[in-house]
């Protein structure tokens, strides 16, 4: 099976002053990077890394690690005025940014606190359209190699 090296830059904030998002990226079931945002908040850090893709099917993944219920703050009326996500502002894949693919080509799969949600949210496996991840859980952007091939099928 061949493989090729492709450059991934990945853009990402978190939205608390107060915790730093804690998270890991993966290709496939390959750790490239475990830690937290050292930005300040609502400022977009950049992470960068090569990676030798095999043939096929893959996967980009990002796993939040460290929210805790006590991490949304709401006021008296049970509004939300302070919460920590993990956003992902941007990908780029060998210099191309897969832009409006961040929304429409992937899925999050939140994990929700038991004693926190409701039985609606519960029933909600995966979220399509976000980049915007307010619970631990695991965001996935599929792709194949080769790369240029299937950009030209799904764009």
């Amino acid at each position: 099976m061949s493989t090729e090296d492709l450059h991934f830059k990945l853009g990402m904030y978190g939205s608390s002053p107060l915790k730093s998002p804690e998270f890991q990226i993966k290709i496939n079931d390959n750790i490239i990077y475990h830690g937290h945002i050292s930005k300040p908040a609502n400022e977009v850090e950049y992470f960068e890394f090569d990676a030798s893709i095999s043939e096929g099917d893959n996967v980009f993944t990002i796993e939040f690690l460290n929210k805790l219920p006590t991490d949304t703050i709401k006021d008296e009326s049970g509004n939300i005025i302070g919460d920590m996500l993990l956003s992902i502002k941007s990908l780029e894949i060998d210099d191309i940014n897969m832009d409006h693919l961040l929304w429409s080509n992937s899925l999050y799969y939140p994990v929700y606190p038991e004693n926190y949600v409701d039985e609606q949210q519960k029933s909600v496996k995966e979220v399509r359209n976000c980049v915007d991840l307010g619970w631990n859980g695991t965001w996935k952007f599929p792709f194949k190699s080769p790369f240029y091939i299937w950009l030209l099928e799904i764009i």
